[in-house]
């Protein structure tokens, strides 16, 4: 397998409305392609997200850490995929359109961000 050079050729944040019961979210995904590799004429992308989270209701509290994994994930009542991440690139002469397509969404609304909003795990996977 080697390392590939290749152009990015645009991006797409996904957007996401989550409302648990507390509280309605907005999760923007900001995907970050890292390098392209290539083995037998085969590709594969290595992609990064950037996950940002806004709340209706923000408040302080302990912030993000490890120990937030042992507690409770909010009860999430209603998921809204608006726009999905992609990522459009170019190796050589070929195009391809990556989609990051979320699996799973975990809220943590005792564990908050410097900003107010609780700590949010997004799964995803990269197709191509």
């Amino acid at each position: 397998m080697s390392e590939v050079s290749y152009s990015l050729e645009e991006v797409h944040e996904g957007r996401y409305k989550v409302e648990t019961e507390d509280e309605e979210l907005e999760i923007v995904i900001h995907p970050v392609l890292i390098k392209v590799f290539k083995k037998d004429q085969k590709f594969s992308f290595s992609v990064n997200n950037v996950v940002s989270v806004y709340t209706n209701t923000p408040r302080f509290g302990p912030l993000c850490s490890a120990n937030m994994l042992s507690s409770r994930p909010a009860k999430i009542k209603k998921v809204e995929s608006l726009v999905e991440p992609k990522i459009r690139v170019k190796v050589g002469d070929r195009e391809f359109e990556v989609i990051i397509a979320v699996t799973n969404i975990s809220i943590y609304p005792e564990y908050r961000d410097s900003s107010g909003a609780p700590c949010t795990i997004v799964s995803t996977v990269v197709m191509y």
